[in-house]
């Protein structure tokens, strides 16, 4: 009888590194991946928007926002996602027209990745950016009262890490977060040290519970939006259901969506099309629906430093 040495519930060693390498269960990932960034430059092509805006004084601390047509608009921040090490703004703008389009601005953001960076910083970065939106949203012709954040893979990890956020230490409201969609992330952070991600990943067991949103539900304080893909890796998948399990109680769970036929890089490229039921549900979280397609093709585009 062969003896299963397993590390994480039922899962051996190799089985737990294949349940978080997305790459093993979505064949065509670098295909789509290459979309991203074809499909962001498209958007920034077509849409005004102000680039390289400083957040803070490291290089990588700056994002592109995309306005919206109207004055006083809700935000949407986006924070991309890519294993913690990989992509950046540049791949994060493809969802801009879906949100311009229906009355609100669109930030993607850009933050250090591992190794330059370890994940505690990161966390950092993102959560800075957000207090710098919520102190310049009226210079940005935007509404600091209804700025609502989205990530993918390793950006809804840290999507939910904004939400568990003591926001008294960045100086902002608590409550600076109306509303939030994670997609396909990792909320508990244990298994993750488990696998073959703790090569690259350094964290004490102290970072691992402080970088867990699981572990603090008290501090989720607005609607939330879980989703992922029904073709993504296992361990993806239980994580989405233990979130939405978790927010469900409190009543802070909006909507759950596994989304049938996508895998886990596919599940982005839903916020791209108005059309979708995701865009829809985020845009309805937003008090928003669906807008025009397209913006004049002769918008021209501000570049900037600072804000």
């Amino acid at each position: 009888m062969t003896t299963r040495n397993t590390v994480f519930l039922d899962y051996t060693q190799d089985e737990l590194d294949r349940a978080y390498d997305q790459r093993a269960w979505a064949p065509d990932a670098a295909a789509i991946i290459a979309r991203y960034a074809t499909d962001s430059a498209a958007a920034r092509a077509r849409l005004a928007h102000r680039a390289g805006l400083a957040y803070g004084p490291g290089k990588d601390e700056v994002l592109d926002y995309f306005p919206a047509a109207v004055p006083n608009a809700p935000i949407h921040v986006f924070v991309h996602g890519g294993a913690w090490r990989s992509l950046s703004k540049d791949d994060a703008a493809a969802a801009a027209p879906t949100f311009v389009a229906a009355g609100a601005s669109y930030a993607a953001l850009n933050f250090s990745l591992i190794p330059d960076a370890r994940l505690p910083q990161i966390a950092d970065q993102v959560r800075r950016a957000v207090a710098w939106i919520w102190r310049n949203a009226a210079a940005l012709g935007g509404d600091a009262d209804r700025i609502t954040v989205s990530g993918h893979s390793s950006g809804g990890h840290l999507a939910a890490v904004l939400l568990t956020t003591d926001w008294s230490r960045y100086g902002v409201p608590d409550r600076v977060i109306k509303g939030a969609v994670c997609l396909s992330g990792m909320y508990d952070l244990a298994p993750v040290m488990l696998s073959a991600r703790a090569a690259y990943v350094t964290l004490s067991p102290e970072e691992v519970a402080a970088l867990s949103p699981l572990r603090h539900l008290d501090r989720i304080a607005c609607p939330v939006i879980v989703g992922h893909g029904a073709r993504e890796s296992p361990e993806f998948r239980r994580h989405g259901y233990a979130l939405a399990a978790a927010l469900a109680p409190s009543g802070r769970l909006r909507r759950h969506f596994v989304l049938a036929g996508l895998n886990h890089f596919e599940v982005p490229e839903e916020l791209n099309r108005p059309d979708t039921k995701l865009a829809r549900a985020v845009l309805a979280l937003m008090g928003l629906s669906p807008g025009r397609a397209g913006q004049p093709a002769s918008d021209q585009v501000v570049s900037s430093s600072s804000g």
